[in-house]
């Protein structure tokens, strides 16, 4: 075993001496750094001002904007940031001054507006000529207003419509419990996922936003993709060149129960160079979702592509043919793989193709 570590360090020693290997290891790391550098350290999150009439009357209205308030904190915060007021003036004075990109007045009586059908204007708007702001927020306040206004609709219909009278009549006991019921029925339904709503994320953030009209602002650049498929093709790399050093002999003077530990070890090197280097690139990225979690899966992912790195290295034998097959993999891991887009998403057969590339399992492990 120590004969093994040591040919695995000397390996890595042999890599890092060939300066065109060192540039590309560096390159991927330092190029997302210097992008995020570039980016400054402006806020990310655009500040909304909000304020509710009516006061503790205004129920409806006071559920919508502690709703609001909540969603842009914690891991449900999206690149919307919103914030209270005391009235409708100091909303006007927040927009006007700019520390905030637009403001929302909840208006008096917004449940008794719904109820009958006249909403309009039940929600003032105010906004900066120059900001775009309201028109991209507007989505994420009538989210949050349908996530507790149709739940309610769900309940008193329940409750009081007459093709629900075999659960009991009206205000009777049966009858609210049967609408307390479909409420939560209502939660688990909408918390779990199964109901159908449109999520605006980008690829690469922890804890990225999972809710109705919201958005986040990291890297766009998807990092994670371009790191799975960076190992990936560094490990054929370092299988071409064991064929290489397999041609010249130079594991011969290994004993014969050596050789294949030596040759993994040797294959082994670039690939966990490459892996340091990805991970690297992940936290200039901001992309890491946890210590432990991310060194287990590239860990993992490092043996799984060394694995298939030396079964087409048997399969192949010559470093010529390995070579040839190279665009192929990295062709196929960019297009089958949820690298920029998942396309599995809408044909399931290209999900399939994907798993024949070892970058499709890595990705799926934080997809």
């Amino acid at each position: 075993m120590k004969k093994v570590m040591i040919w695995f360090l000397l390996s890595c020693k042999r890599y890092v001496r060939k300066p065109s290997f060192l540039v590309i290891l560096l390159l991927l790391p330092l190029g997302i750094l210097a992008a995020d550098r570039s980016q400054g350290h402006k806020e990310q999150e655009i500040k909304i001002a909000v304020s509710v009439q009516g006061g503790d009357g205004n129920e409806l209205g006071r559920r919508l904007a502690e709703s609001l308030v909540n969603r842009g904190r914690g891991v449900d915060a999206g690149m919307f940031l919103f914030y209270e007021c005391r009235d409708e003036e100091q909303v006007k004075d927040e927009v006007a001054s700019r520390r905030a990109e637009c403001g929302y007045v909840i208006t008096e009586g917004l449940r008794e507006k719904l109820d009958s059908g006249k909403y309009r204007r039940s929600i003032l708007v105010y906004s900066a000529p120059s900001t775009v702001a309201a028109s991209l927020s507007t989505e994420t306040v009538f989210a949050a207003l349908m996530e507790i206004y149709d739940r309610d609709l769900l309940t008193a219909y329940v409750a009081e419509e007459s093709l629900f009278d075999s659960l009991g009549a009206p205000g009777s006991r049966d009858r609210e419990q049967s609408a307390l019921e479909a409420g939560a029925l209502y939660d688990k339904w909408l918390d779990n996922g199964s109901t159908f709503r449109f999520e605006y994320s980008f690829q690469g953030q922890e804890g990225a936003a999972d809710l109705p009209g919201t958005q986040t602002q990291e890297t766009v650049f998807p990092v994670r993709g371009m790191v799975a498929v960076y190992v990936f093709v560094t490990g054929l790399y370092g299988a071409v060149v064991l064929c290489g050093d397999e041609e010249r002999g130079l594991f011969l003077p290994l004993s014969y129960g050596y050789r294949t530990p030596c040759r993994l070890a040797s294959m082994a090197a670039p690939v966990a160079m490459a892996a340091v280097s990805g991970l690297l690139a992940l936290w200039a990225s901001r992309s890491l979702v946890g210590p432990v979690k991310e060194i287990v899966a590239m860990a993992v992912y490092c043996m799984a592509v060394t694995a298939v790195s030396w079964l087409l290295k048997v399969i192949c034998r010559r470093p010529q043919v390995l070579c040839c097959i190279i665009p192929f993999f990295v062709i196929g891991s960019l297009l089958f793989c949820p690298v920029f887009i998942d396309a599995g998403r809408y044909l399931d057969v290209l999900d399939q193709v994907g798993k024949i590339f070892p970058p499709w399992y890595y990705l799926r492990w934080f997809g």
